[in-house]
């Protein structure tokens, strides 16, 4: 029996530490909440190849899956269900037009701080953040380490 689960995230450009968000639109065109890229898992599926299958879906980008890391994941109880929380890195940033599906931009997480959110997806955001930096400074720590001169 395949167990519900939903899996939400956002892409990273690392250079330019921008996070790109989705706002979906609403009935009559009215924008909602901003929120991450986000839908419910499939059979035969994990969180990663949701959040890939996601992205597609939305972006038309296909993610390579190496560049997928998990952020955490918790039981949602609006939804019942295990919520994984994911970021992608990219090596660059496409501007994407706003559809029927609604809206994409890119934003720093300061920028985002200003954005309307639901109280939960402000927490995902919150721990994504923290989780990026700190993954961050350890590739930087770690090439440091291999990189130091005699």
């Amino acid at each position: 029996m395949h167990k519900a689960f939903y899996a939400s995230g956002l892409l990273y450009h690392l250079k330019t530490q921008q996070i790109l968000l989705h706002q979906q639109n609403k009935k009559n065109n009215v924008l909602s909440t901003w929120s991450m890229m986000r839908g419910q898992g499939q059979k035969k599926e994990d969180a990663q190849k949701t959040f890939q299958r996601i992205i597609y879906k939305l972006l038309r980008v296909k993610v390579n899956p190496k560049h997928i890391h998990p952020v955490y994941d918790y039981f949602h109880e609006t939804l019942q269900a295990t919520h994984y929380v994911l970021y992608a890195e990219v090596g660059s940033i496409k501007n994407f037009h706003s559809s029927k599906k609604g809206t994409l931009s890119w934003f720093t997480f300061k920028q985002a701080t200003k954005l309307p959110f639901r109280d939960q997806t402000r927490q995902d955001l919150v721990v994504s953040e923290r989780v990026i930096k700190a993954q961050a400074r350890s590739k930087e720590s770690e090439h440091n380490l291999y990189n130091v001169q005699p």
